[in-house]
C-alpha cells in the first residue's frame, strides 16, 4: 500500500538548528523540500566546512575495506583532527613513494639505455680519461651500417666494434685518434649515427634494490600509520564520524533563514505516522513550532507492504511507481501473479526445485527475485497437489481438482472465467482511483469505469446464457451501457462547463464514438481470450511431462533415471522462464493497463544514518 504522507514545517530560533538536526533528523524518515523563499527568508548558503576531511576520510575507509564491530566514541575536534594528522602521515609516506618511484623510472630508463654496452662500460669509463683516443657510443640502422662497411670500414683512422645487433639496428662503439674526432664524428653523422651517453648512475643490483623500497612503501598502508601512532580503529571510528557530520550539516542547504539569521525552517514530508510521533515529542521543546500541513500535491510515494508481498514491488517498480493517492497494485500483483503461475505450473517436485532455489537466492544475495522464486515455487507446488502431479509422475498422487491434460475444455473454460474475474476486478480498481482523484468523469464514463462495467458484465452475462442454456438473450439491455461510453464526451463536459458541442461537428463526433465503442468491445474480447493461455500452458506443461515420463520408462537402468532427471530440469528451465514472463504479461497488459498509471515521485529519506553507533563504546583504547 501506499504510506500516507503529512506536509511537515520546523520552525525554530537559530540556536537550536544543530539540536534538531542530531536529535530528530537522525531518527526520522523525512524527504526535506527546499521550500519558498520570500522577502522575509533566504536559503541557507554556507559551505560545508566537512568537505574536504570527507574526501581524506572516505579514502582511509575505502583502504580499510570492512566496518569494525566495535568503534570508540569522540568528538567532532577529535575526529577531524585524527583523520587530517593521519593524512598528513599518509601524504608524507606518499611523496616518499612518488620520489622513489621517480628514481627507479630514471634508472630504469637509464639500464635500458647502456644495455648494448653493459659488457664494456667500465672499459670505457677508463678511456674517458684518456687525451689520445676519441671514442662514442651509439645505435646505426642497419642499412646505414651496411653502407659504412662498404665505403668506410677499411679506413685506418676508424674503429668500429659491434656490441649488439637485431634485424633493425646496430649498436657499436667507435674509436678514432683524437686529431681526426671531428672528422670521424661528421662521417658517422653522415650515416645517421644515434649517440647513446653513458653518463649516470646506477646498477642492476641498485634498481633491484629501488624496487623493492617501491614495493615495500606501496604495502604500507595502515600498517605503516600504526607504526606512526595511529590506531587503525580509532581511525576508522573518526572517518565514520566526519561522515556523519558532514551529512548533519549538509542538510541544513534545505533550510531557510530570516533575514537577520535567528529563526530557520524546515519544510519536506514524512509519513503520517512519524509526523505524529514527531508532534508529540516536540512538544516538550519550548524552541520550536511544529506545523503540520494539510496539502497532498505533490507527495512521494513510500510503498508499505508486507514481507512477502514487498517481494513483488520489484515488478510493480519495472511498471512504474504509483501516484500519491493512487492504489498500489503490489498485492494484486502479488496475488494474480503467484495465482497465475501456479495453475501454469503446477507440479510438486517443480515447485519443490523453485521453492528451494528462490530460498537460496534469497539467503545469499538478498534479491527480491529469489523471494518471487521460492513464492511462485510453493504456488507450483499446491496446485502440483490439485493436478496430482510430482516430476510430471501422475500415478503417484491424487488429482484433488483436475488433471489439465484429460480435462483440456474445462481447463481452458476455467482460464476464461477466470480471466473474466480479474477484468473485472481490475474495473474496480479502477474506479476506487477514480474516486481518490474526484474524477466522475472517469468514475462513470470510461470503458473501465461504470458504464464499462455494466457493459462488459451484460456481454458476459449474455455470452454465458446463450452458451449454457442455449435461450435468447436480450441484446438490446445492452443500448444503457452503450449509451453511457457515446455520452461520455458531451456529459464530461457540460460537468466540467465547457460546450458540449465537439469539435470538427457532430458527424465527426458520432464516427469516432462508433469507432471507440468498436475498439472497447474488441479489448474487451481480446483480454479475456488472452486469459486462456493460462489453461493452455497448463496443458501443455502436463504434456511435456507425459513425454519426458515416456521416454525414461523406454529405457533401463542408469539411462532411464538420466533421461528422467535431464527431461525434468528442461522443462523446469524452459517452460518454467515461458511462464514467468507470460503471468507477467497478464499482469501488466490485461489488469495493470485498466487502472493503473504509475508516474509517482520516489520517498527520498534525509535520515542521517549512523550517527548512532549502538556498538561505541567509552572506553576504547586511544592509541
Amino acid at each position: 500500500m501506499v504510506e500516507k504522507m503529512t506536509y511537515v514545517n520546523i520552525v525554530g530560533h537559530i540556536g537550536s538548528m544543530n539540536h534538531v538536526v542530531n536529535r530528530y533528523f537522525s531518527r526520522y524518515d523525512i524527504q526535506l523540500e527546499p521550500g519558498e523563499t520570500h522577502s522575509e527568508m533566504e536559503p541557507f548558503s554556507t559551505s560545508n566546512p566537512y568537505a574536504a576531511t570527507l574526501q581524506k576520510a572516505e579514502r582511509f575507509m575505502l583502504m580499510m575495506g570492512h566496518t569494525p564491530p566495535i568503534l570508540p566514541s569522540m568528538d567532532t575536534a577529535e575526529a577531524v583532527n585524527l583523520v587530517e594528522d593521519a593524512y598528513r602521515l599518509y601524504e608524507a609516506r606518499e611523496e616518499a613513494l612518488r620520489a622513489r618511484e621517480h628514481a627507479m623510472t630514471q634508472m630504469e630508463e637509464y639500464l635500458a639505455r647502456i644495455a648494448p654496452f653493459t659488457a664494456i662500460i667500465d672499459d670505457l669509463r677508463k678511456l674517458g680519461e684518456s687525451t689520445f683516443l676519441h671514442y662514442k657510443c651509439g645505435r646505426l640502422d642497419t642499412v646505414h651500417y651496411k653502407q659504412f662497411e662498404t665505403f668506410k670500414h677499411e679506413d685506418e683512422k676508424i674503429i668500429f666494434i659491434p656490441t649488439q645487433r637485431n634485424a633493425e639496428s646496430v649498436w657499436g662503439v667507435y674509436f678514432t685518434p683524437m686529431q681526426h674526432a671531428q672528422t670521424v664524428d661528421a662521417i658517422f653523422a653522415g650515416f645517421n649515427f644515434e649517440v647513446i651517453s653513458l653518463e649516470g648512475e646506477g646498477s642492476a643490483a641498485a634498481r633491484g634494490r629501488l624496487a623493492q623500497e617501491v614495493r615495500s612503501l606501496s604495502q604500507e598502508t595502515l600498517a605503516r600509520l600504526v607504526i606512526e601512532g595511529v590506531n587503525p580503529m580509532r581511525l576508522f571510528a573518526a572517518c565514520a564520524h566526519v561522515r556523519t557530520l558532514y551529512k548533519k550539516f549538509d542538510v541544513k542547504k534545505y533550510a531557510r533563514l530570516s533575514r537577520g539569521r535567528r529563526v530557520f525552517a524546515f519544510s519536506g514530508w514524512m509519513g503520517a505516522d512519524d509526523a505524529n510521533a514527531l508532534d508529540k515529542e516536540m512538544q516538550a521543546d519550548n524552541l520550536l513550532l511544529f506545523t503540520l500541513g494539510e496539502s497532498n500535491a505533490g507527495a512521494p510515494t513510500r510503498l508499505r507492504n508486507w514481507p512477502v508481498v514487498r517481494q513483488f514491488e520489484f515488478f510493480t517498480l519495472m511498471y512504474g511507481l504509483p501516484s500519491y493517492g493512487e492504489a498500489d497494485p503490489t498485492f494484486v500483483l502479488a496475488v494474480t501473479y503467484t495465482l497465475l503461475f501456479g495453475l501454469m505450473f503446477g507440479d510438486v517436485g517443480h515447485g519443490m526445485v523453485l521453492a528451494a532455489l528462490g530460498a537460496v537466492l534469497l539467503w545469499i544475495h538478498r534479491k527480491p527475485l529469489g523471494g518471487i522464486v521460492a513464492v511462485v515455487g510453493v504456488s507450483a507446488m499446491a496446485f502440483g497437489f490439485l493436478y496430482g502431479s510430482i516430476f510430471g509422475v501422475e500415478t503417484m498422487l491424487p488429482a484433488l481438482w483436475r488433471r489439465p491434460a484429460q480435462d483440456i475444455t474445462g481447463m481452458l473454460l476455467f482460464a476464461v472465467g477466470l480471466g473474466v474475474v480479474l477484468v473485472v476486478i481490475s474495473m474496480g480498481i479502477h474506479m476506487y482511483n477514480a474516486l481518490c482523484r474526484s474524477d466522475v468523469g472517469a468514475f462513470i464514463f470510461s470503458a473501465n469505469g461504470l458504464a464499462g462495467l455494466l457493459f462488459y458484465g451484460t456481454v458476459v452475462f449474455g455470452a454465458v446464457q446463450v452458451w449454457g442454456m442455449e435461450g435468447a438473450f436480450p441484446w438490446w439491455v445492452l443500448s444503457f451501457p452503450l449509451l453511457l461510453l457515446a455520452a461520455k464526451f458531451p456529459l464530461e463536459a457540460w460537468m466540467a462547463g465547457r460546450s458540449v458541442i465537439p469539435e470538427g461537428g457532430v458527424g465527426a463526433f458520432i464516427f469516432r464514438t462508433v469507432m471507440e465503442i468498436f475498439e472497447t468491445l474488441l479489448t474487451y474480447l481480446t483480454n479475456t481470450i488472452s486469459f486462456v493461455r493460462v489453461g493452455a500452458f497448463a496443458i501443455s506443461h502436463a504434456g511435456m511431462m507425459h513425454v519426458v515420463v515416456q521416454l525414461s520408462q523406454g529405457t533401463r537402468g542408469a539411462s532411464s533415471l538420466i533421461i528422467f532427471i535431464l527431461g525434468n530440469a528442461l522443462v523446469i528451465i524452459i517452460e518454467g522462464l515461458l511462464v514467468a514472463i507470460q503471468a507477467l504479461r497478464l499482469d501488466f497488459y490485461e489488469i495493470f493497463s485498466r487502472f493503473y498509471r504509475g508516474g509517482g515521485r520516489v520517498f527520498s529519506s534525509h535520515k542521517i544514518s549512523g550517527s548512532d553507533n549502538p556498538h561505541r563504546i567509552k572506553g576504547a583504547e586511544r592509541r
